[in-house]
């Protein structure tokens, strides 16, 4: 969906917004209007907790809904051209810029204490925080994540295997033999669901830990004349041709949906975001991996993954910006002083965060040790690699489009060769 700017351009401009904010420090009595806040549906209540904690001690009056994830950006998009404000809203990587370059969200640099928000923010989530040009940033970070892999440690017990693999080519041989020994049907479950979350991020991190670029320089996709996505492409044809994959993954709506599948116990290997190790390994009503059966080992080949980070913005047209911004560093940086809502959503959640400090925090350590070797998990993030294509106007599109021919690639019905130069000039279609 294309959104003429000149719809979200909104009232209050720079000079206007600086000047308002000019005016002296925070309102400490209660907020004069209320702001609207919307996010897609993850642990509702959870936020509503928070909206509830942040509406009492600081005075706000912020509404709050959520709305499904299917819909949720081009739900906003809709209410947006309908006149609806929503001050401050979740985005999600792939549709941020987009947003941005419409005019529906504004830039934060120039609200007080964004300077040592961004000072304190990882570098890589930083670059991602920033425009297509670099010289602005547009969203404070709800939370990072990169892939991992995952393992069933007593399954490899069971087979003899004294170590996760270390190499593709091991993880093909182990999962050969725990379906040739009868030990699992499919042993390896990769994250091939069609969700934005899941084959893209995959087909990504596969290809990186290969040495492999997808995007040049200029963010164009450069995969067909990568060896290293066409060895990946190749290992994954391999991998689904040799019933080694559940083919149930293909047709999984969310990458939840794809994780649930290791709570059985009937899969060896596992490759999704960090944050599914949580409910794998920690949760013990869900789980036949929990306590800690499930555990996480380095990404193999050169051990680099995809990471991104996912949004908090603030709506351009908002006519309460001061309260709007109060609120919006509540959410993604530290307005209550003590990384309150970050802290939450580490601890509920195991989401990863964007501001390294937090994990010098002794609850967070010890939250985390219930689940994952938090140490390992932060070496992997070393090893994270993020990309600037999501800022581009056509990623959006053509992450949902590519989902398809990467598939065709899996099942055969394309060759890998055919489908990367697919993948190339669907990028060149949309440019």
């Amino acid at each position: 969906m294309t959104i003429a700017r000149r719809t979200f351009l909104g009232s209050v401009g720079l000079a206007t917004a600086a000047a308002v904010l000019g005016e002296g420090a925070w309102r400490v009595a209660r907020a004069d209007k209320p702001i609207n806040f919307s996010g897609w549906v993850f642990k509702p209540d959870t936020v509503k907790d928070y909206v509830e904690f942040y509406n009492k001690k600081h005075g706000g009056q912020v509404k709050y809904d959520a709305v499904p994830w299917a819909t949720y950006h081009s739900t906003m998009e809709t209410r947006a051209l309908s006149g609806e404000i929503v001050d401050v809203m979740y985005c999600n990587s792939a549709n941020r810029e987009r947003w941005f370059d419409n005019g529906l969200i504004r830039a934060l640099d120039d609200l007080p204490g964004m300077d040592e928000l961004k000072k304190k923010m990882a570098p890589g989530n930083l670059e991602s925080a920033k425009s297509r040009d670099g010289s602005k940033v547009v969203a404070l970070p709800y939370f990072t994540s990169l892939f991992i892999l995952m393992y069933n440690e007593p399954m490899l017990q069971q087979a003899g295997i004294k170590a996760p693999a270390k190499t593709w080519d091991e993880l093909v041989e182990h999962s050969t033999k725990l379906k040739r020994d009868k030990i699992s049907d499919t042993p390896y479950l990769p994250n091939w669901n069609n969700s934005g979350s899941g084959t893209m991020p995959q087909f990504l991190s596969d290809s990186f830990s290969e040495g492999a670029s997808v995007f040049d320089a200029k963010n164009r996709v450069i995969a067909d004349q990568e060896p290293g996505v066409a060895r990946a492409m190749e290992r994954w044809q391999k991998l689904y041709r040799d019933g080694l994959v559940n083919p149930e993954v293909l047709t999984k709506t969310s990458s939840t949906d794809t994780h649930r599948l290791f709570w059985s116990g009937r899969y060896a290997y596992h490759t999704n975001h960090s944050y599914y190790l949580r409910t794998i390994a920690g949760e013990p009503e869900n789980s036949k991996l929990a306590p800690k059966k499930a555990k996480m080992t380095m990404y193999p080949g050169n051990g680099q993954t995809h990471m991104f980070t996912e949004w908090y913005t603030i709506n351009a047209k908002t006519k309460t910006l001061d309260d709007a911004w109060k609120f919006a560093k509540f959410l993604g940086g530290n307005g209550n002083g003590d990384w309150y809502v970050q802290r939450q959503w580490c601890l509920i959640a195991g989401l990863d965060n964007a501001y390294p400090e937090m994990y010098d925090a002794p609850e967070i350590v010890q939250s985390y040790d219930k689940w994952v070797d938090l140490k390992l998990l932060r070496e992997q993030y070393k090893k994270g690699k993020t990309i600037n294509a999501f800022k581009e106007p056509w990623f959006s599109e053509w992450d949902s489009k590519a989902i398809a021919i990467v598939h065709n690639i899996i099942r055969g019905t394309s060759t890998v060769p055919k489908g990367l130069k697919e993948l190339a000039a669907l990028q060149k279609s949309l440019a």
